[in-house]
């Protein structure tokens, strides 16, 4: 979905116009090679259409500039709701971990395709990605915050 940093460059452009075309607030996002991740709040009913507008548009300019046709991917997208806070932590944790998981980085601090970098203090980050409700869950002083974010995503817990 993704071969190059033009192709992620392009996508968060359209994502920026598409958050704010639909009034939606990304609350951390991720870019993979093969897919992404979004963190969203959107209007009520406002999903759909603003999906559509992101992945057509880009699943065209895709495939025009690598060569290719037909679908990128072959299911439609997945939407579910974030309902408690322990929830919306773990997918937090979840995005910042993915690059890493994954095998594209070493650290989440590493990958520059997402909003964890942010989060982190590291570097400005993406403009159209509103990070302060999420901060908010690690208090209010800045540099203890990023402490605890970075400790959150960073040390997990070892598997039995």
């Amino acid at each position: 979905m993704f071969l190059d940093d033009l192709d992620r460059t392009w996508f968060c452009n359209r994502l920026a116009r598409i958050v704010r075309e639909h009034g939606w607030v990304c609350r951390a996002f991720c870019l993979m090679t093969t897919h992404y991740h979004v963190l969203l709040d959107v209007p009520s009913n406002g999903l759909q259409r603003g999906m559509q507008r992101l992945n057509g548009p880009y699943a065209q300019r895709f495939n025009k500039v690598h060569g290719r046709s037909g679908h990128l991917r072959g299911d439609r997208y997945y939407a579910g709701a974030v309902t408690t806070d322990g929830h919306m932590l773990l997918a937090l944790r979840y995005l910042a971990r993915n690059p890493v998981d994954a095998g594209l980085c070493d650290e989440p601090s590493d990958w520059r395709w997402g909003s964890y970098r942010e989060f982190a203090g590291i570097d400005a980050g993406f403009g159209f990605v509103d990070s302060s409700w999420l901060a908010a869950y690690f208090g209010a002083d800045e540099a203890r915050r990023r402490e605890l974010l970075r400790t959150f995503v960073d040390d997990l817990p070892q598997q039995p």
